[in-house]
């Protein structure tokens, strides 16, 4: 493999080497297939490449086998289907020979695809490595480099920054979309024994937690975690979301090996964490791993989105994860769609409108993300592990590159944009203040205290049992004359069964079973009835008409009447509460129907509530009147709730204003540092003509792994500086280039000057950073970063080294000192 790998590596920076007319050549005749022609040709192999296939390598053919392969492919026409395949992952190697069939003019082979797909392997396998070597070179091969640096305006930060109450947004789901199904042998019974070869290849890229970190959060290490009603610990949506304890005690499918994907992303969208669900669904393992991961690599302060996340937030808590989670200020939080279909008293407590330091952010990355990923379906249903790995991965990779980066400023500016003209009703929002006699926001936040108090209090008087020895001596005495009944109803039907006219049955029959099973219910009644009498030191035997029993009856079905009138006001307020948003102006279709659908699924609850009231309020003959209703709170008039509502949307616009005004200098000296790093390797200044021969081959390599961003990055520059006119003072963010943090540096104790950390805003650059340069020509947003000015080439010098030594290297387990 080494061979073929410089093969490549020489062919992608030399192209196809000449012909030598000394000595003997060697010659192979092969089926080319390019992407408009089929040909059958006559190759001279070049000499000293250390094989038959790296030769074949050298001349930009990928062979379909190591010897006498039937055909080789064009790295062009392999390239080809791999950016098609990326953009569109419907299109399958299948669909993909049989247009180059057409394309050929020649009938499709039944084994093309076959062909095919082992050199695509073979050439994706060369692109790894190739990265590889890149990423080593630059000093970027430690585990988590990858995910910690993806997002320049999540990661890239800057010295003198605010202090955000997130320093960090991720959103996390599950996809059950990629499911692979296990390969087994036939057996008469059914599913056989799988039947799979072993293939320890990997082509996670720092994308996949390993299954050893997820199966460490296993069902046993759970047993004593999940949120159940003994735990003491209520949380008003258990009754809604109860997957996760159903995950772990439903049965895995027994068709599948890989039943989904566990994504996580930052708020701008970059794939942060892939874990694969195996053989189960969305069990409570996943999100444990993937939390804990974060919280090793990004620290305190985080803001991690779930669609359930109400309800982990009870199982990160009662972990082994939920002292280090809650010393890291991690909190768990609901994203916008999901939230509108959670009940009210969550919607209080974890509704991104209300939760402070989130901005405008939906936190519904994942949900889009998936609605794309799932055209990989049909390639990885009956795909290997490796195969379907190799596909998810590449996916993502290409995606992170080419789709969420190409978008980012896109991504801010639109942002910016909304919460400027959120902003523009502040002097409407104020005026219907006044007209509520409302003098300013912490009312608001106030009401919405109160709200959450009032509703906390229904939940928990909903749910509360309050019993007198007196009621529970009722109770069961109320239980022993049914029992009592019950018994006398089984020794009548025993005797039918044994007159003469009974049909014989043989053995014991089912009124002697019945009749026995009465009279041991009506056994264990009478214990119990005996020992709240001892406790109470009754002597006779209460009787109906006697007036201590008719006084707790009384109030038995007084405390059953409140705790089903609380149970029913509960529902109905946080209905009505939930069904405003349907009728909001704004409220997208889909969101009309997420809410709908939600709301019917819960009706029944609503139904069995009022049938409950019924039954209690008829039983109390006289239900009390004074009971404090929503309609009495100054927070539940509507008019009130709409403008609270409106209130809290222009205080979440400041907050989105005050993140973007951090992540686009960010985003602005990542795009400057990271040109005027990858640069200064293309330097020939000072090398030898071997040294500049023997690393010009990585040279261009590295230009490659630049220009994968980098060509982005003067469109980027443009729609910033165009936002910037556009709105002009309104636009307080700084498009000057700032310091970065070289935490590495400052650990080891270098000493470094401040101006030598990073390149000073407004020199040369592959862009122009100027803040106030938003027209600049294109000659001076091209112009050359390979000047002779000393100060540039000093600070290029420096983060090469830096990066040399690793911007991780803790990881390593190494210091920079040694």
């Amino acid at each position: 493999m080494p061979h073929i790998l410089k093969a490549y590596s020489s062919f992608r920076a030399r192209g196809k080497p000449a012909e030598e007319e000394d000595g003997d050549p060697e010659f192979y005749t092969v089926l080319v297939v390019d992407l408009f022609t089929e040909r059958s040709e006559k190759l001279v192999l070049p000499p000293g490449c250390g094989g038959f296939s790296a030769a074949l390598v050298r001349l930009g053919l990928i062979p379909s086998a190591p010897w006498t392969p039937s055909f080789v492919f064009t790295i062009d026409t392999l390239e080809l289907y791999r950016v098609s395949h990326a953009r569109c992952p419907q299109f399958s190697i299948y669909a993909f020979t049989k247009t180059l069939a057409d394309l050929h003019g020649v009938p499709p082979r039944s084994t093309m695809h076959q062909h095919f797909s082992i050199a695509f392997d073979l050439y994706l396998d060369l692109r790894r490595r190739t990265e590889a070597q890149v990423l080593h070179h630059l000093g970027r091969d430690t585990p988590a480099w990858r995910m910690k640096n993806c997002c320049p305006a999540c990661t890239y930060k800057l010295e003198g920054e605010d202090q955000l109450i997130f320093s960090m947004l991720v959103t996390m789901d599950g996809n059950d979309s990629l499911k692979r199904v296990l390969r087994r042998g036939p057996d008469d019974d059914g599913p056989g024994e799988s039947n799979e070869r072993y293939d320890d290849r990997d082509a996670s890229d720092g994308y996949y937690l390993s299954r050893e970190e997820v199966d460490a959060w296993a069902r046993r290490r759970l047993a004593n975690v999940l949120p159940t009603d003994d735990n003491g610990e209520d949380n008003p949506c258990k009754e809604r979301w109860k997957n996760m304890v159903n995950d772990v005690t439903s049965k895995m499918w027994g068709i599948f090996d890989n039943t989904g994907i566990f994504l996580c992303l930052c708020h701008h969208g970059f794939a942060l964490v892939l874990v694969d669900m195996l053989k189960s669904g969305e069990l409570s393992k996943y999100p444990l791993a993937v939390v804990e991961h974060l919280l090793k690599h990004f620290g305190i302060d985080l803001g991690v989105s779930y669609d359930i996340g109400c309800h982990f937030c009870t199982t990160l808590n009662n972990s082994e994860l939920g002292p280090e989670a809650q010393e890291a200020h991690l909190r768990c939080l609901v994203g916008a769609f999901h939230g509108h279909a959670h009940n009210r008293l969550c919607q209080v407590c974890f509704l991104a409108l209300y939760v402070e330091g989130l901005g405008i952010e939906d936190l519904e990355g994942c949900e889009r993300r998936f609605s794309r990923s799932n055209g990989l379906a049909g390639s990885c249903r009956r795909a290997s592990r490796f195969h379907r790995q190799q596909e998810i991965t590449a996916y993502f990779k290409h995606m992170d590159d080419f789709d969420v980066y190409a978008n980012l400023a896109t991504f801010l500016c639109s942002n910016y944009e909304q919460c400027l003209k959120i902003l523009d009703d502040e002097p409407i929002v104020r005026r219907l203040m006044c007209e509520q006699d409302v003098l300013d926001g912490s009312e608001f936040v106030q009401a919405l205290a109160d709200e959450r108090e009032y509703l906390t209090e229904l939940y928990k008087s909903s749910k509360k049992t309050v019993e007198t020895p007196e009621t529970r001596y009722v109770a069961c005495l109320a239980t022993l004359d049914t029992d009592s009944a019950r018994v006398t109803e089984c020794k009548a039907a025993l005797r039918r069964a044994q007159s003469d006219d009974a049909a014989f049955a043989p053995g014991k029959s089912k009124a002697e079973i019945a009749l026995r099973h009465a009279t041991e219910k009506k056994e264990r009644t009478a214990v119990a009835v005996a020992e709240i009498e001892r406790e109470l030191s009754i002597v006779t035997r209460w009787s109906h008409d006697n007036p201590r029993y008719i006084a707790a009856e009384k109030l038995a079905h007084l405390l059953e009447y409140q705790r089903a009138l609380d149970r029913l006001e509960l529902l109905v307020v946080e209905r009505l509460f939930e069904l405003t948003k349907m009728n909001q102006s704004g409220t997208g279709y889909k969101m009309r129907k997420h809410v709908a659908k939600s709301l019917q699924a819960r009706s029944k609850a609503v139904r069995s509530a009022v049938a409950r009231y019924n039954a209690a309020a008829a039983a109390a003959v006289t239900p009390p009147r004074d009971h404090h209703g929503v309609e009495g709170q100054y927070w539940a008039r509507p008019a009130y709730r709409a403008i609270m509502n409106r209130w809290f949307r222009l205080e979440r616009a400041r907050e989105e204003i005050t993140r973007l005004d951090i992540e686009i200098p960010r985003f602005v000296t990542w795009m400057r540092d990271e040109g005027v790093f990858l640069r200064a390797l293309r330097r020939t200044e000072g090398k030898t003509e071997e040294e500049v021969e023997r690393d010009y081959e990585l040279a261009l390599h590295v230009e490659e792994y630049r220009m994968r961003r980098g060509r982005f990055d003067q469109s980027h520059m443009m729609r910033l500086s165009a936002l910037k006119r556009k709105w002009g003072l309104r636009f307080t963010a700084s498009l000057t280039p700032g310091v970065p943090l070289l935490h590495v540096a400052m650990d080891a104790g270098m000493e470094m000057d401040v101006d030598e950390r990073a390149p000073r805003a407004g020199e040369q650059g592959d862009l122009s950073m100027q803040e106030d340069e938003g027209k600049a020509s294109e000659d001076e947003d091209n112009s050359d970063i390979e000047g002779d000015d000393a100060h540039d080439e000093r600070v290029s010098e420096m983060l090469f080294k830096l990066t040399g030594l690793g911007i991780d290297a803790e990881e390593r387990g190494e210091s920079i000192a040694d």
